[in-house]
């Protein structure tokens, strides 16, 4: 097999809910017939994605990288049982995920945030009215929302990675993190509560 090289991949929007496709099913059943063309196409569908949300746990592009195609060689060396029922994008977050935390465990290195999670944290939390839209165009309470979320205990922090930088449903969501979609809706509102605890704690 050829050496696995970065691929631009398309803007993680939402893929719709479990089961996956039928495409996506034709190809975790051609990768497992071993078609390379296949596994081609699932690594570069997949990989900017992988790599970025990996980069927000690992710190580093090149951790990231090496992660992410660990977990790629990982489908390839066992790609003749390889059947995801819940769908190759679901599968790769989980695994990668796991390889991520287990590089964090070992190297006890800090988690650092994408500049995506501010961004879509600012336009929600004004949505909300959890914060006033006024006060977030503050180069302060930037930063102070970007270590906020730094902060955030790590089922909350991950909640918040996946919904607002890769767009995932709670369903894949709770795919992912191996929990219940109200499980994720709680989560994720327990993660707002904290953000605007906060920043009522920065505007006093």
């Amino acid at each position: 097999m050829a050496p696995l090289t970065p691929h631009p991949a398309p803007s993680v929007a939402r893929q719709g809910r479990w089961p996956p496709a039928p495409s996506d099913r034709d190809l975790i059943a051609r990768v497992r017939d071993g078609d390379e063309g296949a596994f081609e196409t699932l690594f570069t569908e997949h990989y900017a994605a992988l790599c970025d949300f990996v980069r927000s746990l690992v710190g580093t592009p090149e951790v990231a990288e090496d992660v992410v195609q660990s977990a790629f060689l990982g489908v390839w060396s066992r790609r003749h049982t390889w059947d995801p029922t819940d769908g190759a994008r679901a599968y790769l977050f989980t695994v990668c995920r796991s390889r991520a935390l287990d590089h964090l465990r070992h190297q006890q290195v800090l988690v650092r945030k994408a500049t995506q999670i501010v961004v879509a944290a600012r336009a929600e939390l004004a949505e909300r009215r959890e914060v006033p839209g006024a006060a977030l165009e503050s180069e302060e309470l930037h930063a102070q929302l970007s270590r906020a979320v730094h902060a955030l205990p790590e089922r909350r922090r991950l909640v918040v990675i996946l919904r607002w930088q890769h767009q995932l449903t709670n369903a894949e969501i709770a795919r992912v993190l191996g929990i219940s979609e109200k499980g994720v809706e709680t989560q994720f509102g327990r993660a707002l509560a904290g953000l605007r605890k906060r920043f009522a704690r920065s505007s006093l």
